[in-house]
């Protein structure tokens, strides 16, 4: 038996709670707020929770003290890319190692659990596909130099620790590809001759990771002429030729830079021979087969001549009886007899026309299609069906009947390569199962006892004859399981409020999530934990959620409006939903008001100045401006104030930027004068005086005594 936690003991070990001797129940244990954030992090948590009601007193030694102890860190500190924006094969990525690790009294409990961190100030050339592979590319890098950047910040949620890595890109590769060609590359020249052109293209153009960049840039070439051509530029001549032979010649171009050289082939004709027509007889066609099919050409070829002569004479020069090309007309075809008996029948006439030396001759063939007759008898496959009144059996028991069958075709087979069908054999197939427990076959009928399991279960029969088979699948449904699902805020229901000081703090939430198994109707005593999923998280607020807590984080608010949100934390497997709003009182905004004289804040608010007899012009500087209070920081941004003065009559007196401009009349008095100027700040009303003093005017006398006649 354990001793019992009393509050001074829960305070020793955890550092929650208040001091006494009274034992704290399990409901106030767990309404205790967690402190902290990050590694800084210290909660509570129950083991043996379910074992307590709500006012019961708590084991000690079932208390503990909860912190985290977090782990971020990355296997390479940068990744490089080639010009094309891959990634290298050996390192895609930075291998990010982000976790968190739960301790019990400072023992490790459970699994390490992975935390989210958050990529920044990445450069605008470097793309994240998050989890695909690769996991980052760069876009193409068309400049001949690299490029890095070492700017990129990865900072881990909850703890907030960072670290920057770097990406570097190769600079692109460069080359050059040439184009050379002429159109066309030959010419044919009758025997009197003539004149052609030709067209060039010669060019070069830049690649830049092995494709274009840029324009193309033209290359100029040479000519050389060979053989019997003539001619300049882009044209080609060749002369009469006044023999019985063909000649030829050449062009030849070279590129510059490469020395790529392409050809111009020209031939020219010789002076001609005269043919006679074509005399012709004979030549054969082999038969289509029953089968069908056509005959586009001749079997044995007809017999021919031509004679010939010189210029314009069909005689003289001698007799030809090879070498002539030949041509079809329309194949003669015929389709498959099928398993029509039928004799050797003529079924068309094939044409071949005869070409040779400019002339030509027809020759007509007749065309037949063999006979086709009856050759004997096959036997198909055998082929097996098995079919059931049911394929599922309720998870009771009961059973199923099997309706086997098996049969095989019998065809006729003719000359023509087809058969018919005639008629088929059948037969009884055997049956038999893979013996899954539970179910029986007697003859054919499948029994299957009550299924007693939560999973289903199948059996396979199958029926053979002849080496084929076919088979079924019977299923027998499990025990109907599903579950109940519990989800609430501890003690609160299914809505919750916490409120935000304006400065900001962090405040937390516990709640209830899990599930029972009802099996066949009957809800059992075990219960599984069921995690959850926030939505609806304000800016302004890191809501975050650890086991049973949620906490919200709240960020200072400078605004004068308070701030609201509804997060919703949503139950997995079931969709249930628990709401939290989260209040955020307006901070609370004043001024300070500065106004003296001199240049800088100070606690001058009287100042006196002395003018001579004659008068003067001087400037007094002061500083008039308010700074704004938020939750009680003052800010630095300044915003200046006007101000109003009253105007003794024998002086002048203007605000100016920076203070008053003050001038004085000329005292024609024996006496000194003085005024007070009073200056007053708009908005504050706050005063600062100057007090003006003028001296008294010298007086002198002239005498003038003289004799007058």
């Amino acid at each position: 038996m354990g001793e019992i936690a009393t509050w001074s003991a829960v305070k020793t070990k955890v550092g929650l709670g208040k001091t006494g001797n009274d034992c704290p129940t399990k409901a106030e244990l767990l309404a205790l707020s967690s402190t902290g954030t990050g590694e800084s992090y210290v909660g509570l948590e129950l083991s043996n929770a379910s074992s307590y009601g709500n006012n019961e007193c708590v084991k000690l030694e079932d208390i503990h003290k909860v912190t985290y102890k977090y782990t971020f860190t990355t296997r390479y500190s940068s990744v490089s890319f080639d010009a094309l924006g891959n990634p290298s094969s050996s390192n895609q990525g930075f291998g990010f190692i982000s976790t968190k690790q739960k301790y019990w009294d400072g023992v490790a409990n459970g699994a390490e659990v992975t935390v989210n961190y958050i990529i920044s100030n990445t450069p605008t050339w470097v793309t994240n596909h998050g989890n695909q592979v690769p996991p980052w590319t760069a876009s193409e890098n068309l400049g001949l130099t690299s490029r890095s950047d070492s700017n990129t910040l990865v900072t881990q949620n909850e703890s907030g620790k960072t670290f920057k890595v770097t990406f570097t890109q190769a600079a692109a590769s460069q080359s050059w590809s040439y184009g050379f060609s002429v159109n066309p590359t030959s010419m044919s020249f009758g025997a009197t001759g003539g004149t052609k052109t030709f067209t060039v293209t010669s060019y070069k153009q830049e690649l830049r990771n092995g494709h274009n960049y840029g324009n193309q840039i033209s290359l100029t070439y040479t000519r050389a002429n060979g053989g019997s051509i003539s001619g300049t530029g882009t044209s080609v001549t060749m002369g009469n030729n006044t023999s019985t032979s063909t000649r030829s010649g050449t062009v030849t171009l070279t590129q510059a830079e490469t020395n790529k050289k392409v050809t111009i082939s020209c031939s020219q004709s010789a002076s001609y021979r005269t043919y006679s027509e074509i005399t012709a007889s004979g030549g054969s066609v082999s038969d289509i087969p029953a089968s069908g099919g056509s005959r586009s050409s001749f079997t044995t070829l007809p017999t021919y001549s031509q004679t010939w002569g010189w210029n314009g004479s069909t005689t003289g020069g001698g007799t030809i009886t090879s070498g002539a090309s030949i041509s079809y007309g329309t194949a003669v075809s015929a389709g498959s007899l099928g398993i029509t008996v039928k004799s050797r029948t003529q079924v068309g006439t094939l044409t071949g026309t005869l070409s040779l030396n400019g002339k030509t001759k027809s020759v007509s063939v007749p065309v037949y299609q063999a006979a086709n007759e009856i050759t004997g008898y096959t036997y198909g496959p055998w082929s097996v069906s098995l079919t059931a009144s049911s394929y599922t059996i309720d998870n009771t028991g009961g059973s199923v009947i099997l309706y086997p069958s098996a049969s095989r075709p019998v065809y006729s087979n003719y000359t023509s390569g087809l058969s018919t069908r005639n008629g088929s054999d059948t037969a009884d197939p055997s049956l038999s199962t893979n013996g899954t427990l539970g179910f029986s076959l007697s003859g054919t009928t499948l029994s299957a006892s009550e299924n007693t399991s939560t999973s289903s279960r199948s059996i396979r029969v199958t029926a053979s004859y002849g080496g084929a088979s076919d088979y079924v699948d019977i299923t027998q449904g499990g025990a109907s399981v599903f579950y109940n699902y519990y989800f609430y805020w501890n003690g609160a229901g299914a809505s919750e409020s916490i409120h935000h000081a304006a400065s900001g703090d962090t405040l937390s939430k516990t709640f209830i999530s899990y599930k029972k198994k009802v099996i066949n109707g009957s809800e059992t005593s075990d219960t599984y934990d069921v995690g959850v999923s926030l939505s609806g998280t304000p800016f302004w607020s890191s809501v975050t959620v650890s086991g049973k807590t949620v906490s919200s984080k709240a960020s200072e608010n400078t605004t004068e409006s308070s701030r609201s949100a509804t997060v919703t934390v949503t139950q997995s497997e079931s969709g249930k939903e628990i709401t939290l709003n989260i209040n955020q009182s307006a901070a609370s905004v004043f001024y300070n008001y500065y106004f003296n004289w001199g240049s800088a804040p100070g606690s001058q608010t009287s100042k006196s100045i002395t003018h001579p007899a004659l008068g003067k012009t001087e400037e007094v500087p002061f500083i008039s401006y308010k700074k704004k209070v938020i939750n009680g920081t003052e800010t630095s941004d300044i915003y200046p104030l006007g101000a109003s003065r009253n105007v003794p009559s024998w002086t002048i007196v203007n605000i100016v930027d920076n203070g008053l401009s003050v001038k004085t009349y000329e005292n024609t008095t024996e006496s000194s004068r003085s005024a007070t100027v009073t200056v007053t700040q708009s908005e504050s009303g706050k005063e600062i005086t100057l007090n003006i003093n003028q001296s008294a005017a010298t007086i002198t006398y002239e005498y003038v005594f003289e004799f007058k006649s």
